[in-house]
């Protein structure tokens, strides 16, 4: 079965094993994972080049965001409305690294550490304000299912 992208939901939390905060707002994700690098291993008995798997890289991962400063949606407490870019600003400034879980619809996702940054994008005329948060893997890119 097909699954929409609705509810893809993006959680913080200060310690590993901490409660999860979600952050309101999310609208893109990355792609997430990574191919190993191409280690060459030719040799000059070879005739033709050989490789083998190498390190992989999550790269950077951005998220993006809608900034809200109040929101009637009734799923949507005050407190999670605009805190996700004050909240994630403020770990940004203060150079802290966050566990955060990328959960899917179907409760799988991914868990890992990583450092913050948050940058607004750019505005124009009738356009709804955004933010994307990049954060850089400290860890592994953990796959996890949520009950």
């Amino acid at each position: 079965m097909e699954l929409l992208s609705k509810d893809i939901e993006l959680q913080y939390c200060a310690t590993e094993e901490g409660t999860y905060k979600a952050l309101y707002g999310l609208n893109s994700t990355p792609d997430m994972g990574g191919d190993p690098d191409k280690v060459d291993v030719t040799n000059f008995k070879d005739s033709i080049k050989r490789y083998i798997k190498g390190i992989k890289d999550p790269g950077d991962l951005d998220f993006g965001f809608y900034y809200n400063s109040d929101d009637d949606n009734p799923n949507v407490t005050e407190e999670m409305v605009g805190a996700s870019y004050s909240t994630l600003r403020a770990f940004d400034k203060a150079g802290t690294s966050v566990w955060f879980k990328l959960i899917y619809p179907d409760k799988t996702g991914y868990k890992w550490r990583g450092g913050v940054s948050v940058k607004r994008s750019a505005a124009s005329v009738n356009t709804a304000i955004q933010f994307t948060l990049r954060t850089t893997c400290e860890t592994d890119l953990e796959d996890i299912t949520v009950e």
